[in-house]
């Protein structure tokens, strides 16, 4: 066979290689960024939790922590943090932690929470769809993330 011959199978050959390697790179870059919106999630809603556990006034704490936790993602594009929410965070006993019968304060949990709509957000676009594999990326439409940490 001639060289000739061959260029059409070289092409066809080289057009499955290249959509199999970017179907790879394709879905490395779409994950690495929701990954980092996750990171940035947990770092925020630890820095709220640790906002609330220097909160002097009891009944501040659970505000307090979710404007920590909201401030620490100020970073993101603002119609992502139009879809960011905390209003999940709770303290999982009385919001003012009681005092118990010897006058010490009780154990409050307090969880913040952190959570946002993805799907609506997702920065890199056209989602990639192949047949035998389905679409590329394949993402969660939300993305949560929470801290807790025990009062007393």
């Amino acid at each position: 066979m001639t060289s000739r011959h061959q260029r059409g199978v070289a092409v066809l050959e080289f057009a499955l290689v290249f959509t199999v390697i970017w179907a790879v790179f394709w879905s490395m870059v779409c994950y690495v960024v929701p990954l980092l919106v996750q990171q940035a999630m947990h770092r925020a809603t630890a820095e709220g939790a640790q906002v609330a556990a220097m909160t002097i006034s009891p009944s501040l704490r659970v505000s307090q922590a979710k404007q920590a936790a909201l401030g620490a993602m100020d970073w993101l594009p603002t119609s992502w943090l139009n879809s960011l929410s905390a209003d999940q965070t709770t303290i999982k006993t009385d919001a003012n932690c009681p005092l118990d019968n010897n006058g010490d304060a009780t154990s409050c949990l307090l969880e913040v929470v952190l959570t946002m709509n993805y799907a609506d957000n997702a920065p890199l676009k056209p989602i990639l769809g192949f047949p035998g594999f389905g679409t590329i990326p394949k993402l969660p439409a939300t993305l949560g993330s929470t801290s807790a940490i025990l009062l007393q």
